[in-house]
Order: structure tokens, then sequence, then C-alpha cells
């Protein structure tokens, strides 16, 4: 094992690889077709930041002009089963998950909303960003070269993280829209570095695929998952619930159920995700293998856990409360006005009429969207 690849994997990377710029461009504009036809189908929503940083997306080269190598790495942040927080610290946590059922939809009667397992943690932007700082840093280490440059991203910028994910060996692009590492499945989080350092590139094997498989795709609680490795955003649970700014459509707010915060359901089901929950590994190819722990940071105890209190959310009254109770946390994406949304559709599809005052409340006191959400959702806990 190499220093550098010693030094990746006391970081608690799960999984990395190395892999050379101009395999990184063949297969970039490769993807580029696929992408262009994505946009032309409006299946981005109104996620317009995509297009617009299509030209870097696209072209290493105007990010490190004489870029030679990038490295991918891959961490787990769950292994399929409960994330093993108790109760997640104060008023963040979470009782340990129990409203997260075996397909993460309505529970009827419950006063909680259930996150997505990636978000349970802190930012895991901010936490893999300091190892990608710290990675670079050691990068300078490896050579005489006057002026090594780098470029990080985790997953975020201009950057196509799953291509370059699978370019370096770390998985295959599943009809989940995921990569899948055959041995540590998609509940992986991806981030990488370009550098104008030429590195050894890391052996890649043969990845098996979904084959028929069709199980993510009859998972998908509102069929966002329109062909096999194709999504349609619009009606994606985790666009609708994290990056969309308007009103969740009416059509699609029962089969939320009791998602807050985006949702696994096309994870949970995949068999690549279940082996890894059953340590039913076998001889299935899986890359350049790291740490085998799950970094602590991103587990419930560091972060709001595996569910929310619905009335404590609901009576969030100014962004400043926002911030005090998730500064640090992905909940942050939604901000305050698109988590109580969430709650009041969640609050609907609950059947727990102990939240009605809450939702009286948004009614008197909200902005118009609010005041929507909040009048549909008693509707169906007064009928």
């Amino acid at each position: 094992m190499t220093s550098l690849e010693q030094f990746i994997k006391n970081q608690g990377w799960s999984v990395y690889g190395i892999v050379g710029i101009d395999e990184v461009k063949t297969a970039l504009n490769r993807h580029k077709i696929v992408f262009d036809k994505w946009i032309s189908n409006h299946f981005q929503a109104d996620m317009d930041y995509l297009e617009r940083m299509e030209e870097d997306r696209f072209h290493p080269e105007n990010k490190i002009p004489d870029v030679k190598s990038v490295i991918v790495l891959g961490v787990v942040y769950s292994d399929g089963g409960s994330d093993g927080g108790s109760d997640g610290g104060s008023d963040r946590g979470s009782d340990g998950g129990s409203d997260r059922g075996s397909d993460g939809g309505s529970d009827r009667g419950s006063d909680r909303g259930v996150v997505a397992r990636y978000a349970v943690g802190k930012d895991y932007h901010k936490v893999l960003k300091k190892r990608l700082v710290s990675l670079a840093g050691f990068l300078e280490t490896l050579s005489s070269k006057n002026e090594i440059r780098t470029y990080q991203s985790v997953d975020s910028g201009p950057t196509v993280d799953r291509v370059l994910a699978e370019c370096a060996g770390l998985g295959f692009f599943g009809k989940n829209c995921n990569i899948i590492n055959p041995k540590n499945g998609s509940y992986m989080l991806i981030a990488s570095i370009m550098t104008n350092l030429e590195l050894p590139v890391t052996e890649k094997v043969r990845m098996p695929n979904c084959g028929d498989c069709t199980k993510c795709q009859n998972a998908c609680p509102t069929g966002a998952l329109i062909s096999p490795g194709v999504i349609d955003a619009r009606k994606c649970i985790s666009y609708l619930t994290i990056e969309n700014k308007g009103s969740i459509p009416i059509s699609l707010r029962s089969r939320i159920g009791n998602r807050l915060f985006g949702c696994d359901a096309c994870l949970e089901c995949c068999p690549f995700n279940l082996r890894r929950t059953k340590n039913e590994e076998g001889n299935l190819p899986a890359g350049r293998q790291g740490s085998n722990s799950i970094i602590p940071e991103l587990t419930s105890e560091y972060g709001v856990g595996e569910s929310l209190d619905l009335k404590k959310v609901l009576s969030i009254k100014t962004d400043e409360e926002f911030t005090e109770l998730f500064a640090g946390t992905p909940i942050m994406r939604a901000k305050r006005i698109g988590l109580i949304r969430n709650a009041c559709i969640v609050a609907g599809n609950s059947g727990d009429i102990s939240l009605i005052p809450f939702l009286q409340n948004i009614v008197n006191k909200e902005d118009d969207m609010l005041k929507e959400s909040a009048q549909w959702a008693l509707k169906q806990l007064i009928i």
C-alpha cells in the first residue's frame, strides 16, 4: 500500500480510486449526450443551475488547465439498518427511528417525520470537505513540482461526481440513478480531487449490473424513476422536499407518506444494500477498499437523528430559531419555509388529530404557500 493509499484509508474513506484525465474526458463526453437529453425533457425541474454549470461540468480543464489525475472517494453513511443513534442529542434527536418503517411511507397516527439516512448527522459537505483539504495538502508532499494544483468537490459545484466514481472503479450506475458499489451498496457519498499531479492509476475490476431487477422502480412512491437510470426530478420526493422552493403538487402529497426530508425508497429495496445489511458480500468486486467504519459525524449522534417531531417543526416561528435548531446539518438546505411545508404534508398523511392545532396556527400566521399546505393537511385529518 502506498503512502497516499494509507493516508486515504486513515481518513475514513470506504472506497477510492485514481483515474487519468483522458479516461475521465472520454466518459464525460459520453455522459453529456445523456445529460442533454435529460435536460431537454425538463426532468431537472427548476434546478436551472445544472444547465448553467454545463460548460464547466464537462470540461475539467476549466478548473485546472493542466489537470492529469482525479482521485475519487466514497464514504458509506448507513449500513442499511437503523442508524444506531439513540436520542440524537437534546431536542434534535429522534427516538431511534421507530417511525421509519420498512418503506419509509405513511405511518398513521405518528407525530414524527422521517429524515433520509444521509441527513441524520452533520452536513456531509463540510465533514468531507475538511478531509479533502487535508488530502490536498498531503498531495503537495508527494512531488517536488513547483505548484501542485487541486480542485476539490463534495457533491457540489460543476462536477459530475457519479461519472468520476464510475471511471475510478468505485461502482456502476444503478437503475436508481445512484452509483452502486458491489460490497458497500449505494448508501455512499462521493467526493473527488482533481490535480495536475500525475498519479498512478488504480486497477479496476469488471463490475456487475442491475440485471433484470426493477425493485427500485417499483418501490418509488411517486413513479419518479420513469425508466432504468432515468429520474424525473419533478416527481422525486427528495427533490420535492429539499430542492423545491414552491408548493408540493397535490397529486403527489399522499404518496410522500411520512417522509419529512428526502427519501430512501429506491435505496432500501436495493439487493446490494440488503446484501450489505446481511453481510453477504460473497466474491463480488468492490474496487479499492478503505475503512469499514462509518464516519462518526455522519451518524445520528451528531445531528438531527432519523426522525423529527412534527409539532416542534410546525412551531418554528423564525429563521433564527430554525438556524439555531439545524445549523451544521443537511436540514438547512430546505430552509424554514420548506421544512414546515413538508411537515404540513406529513401531518396530513399521519392521521394524528393532535396535530390539528399546530396546523391551524400555520393557517393563521404564515405565508400563502404554507397556509395552503396546512389547509390541505387539515382536510385530510378532519375527514
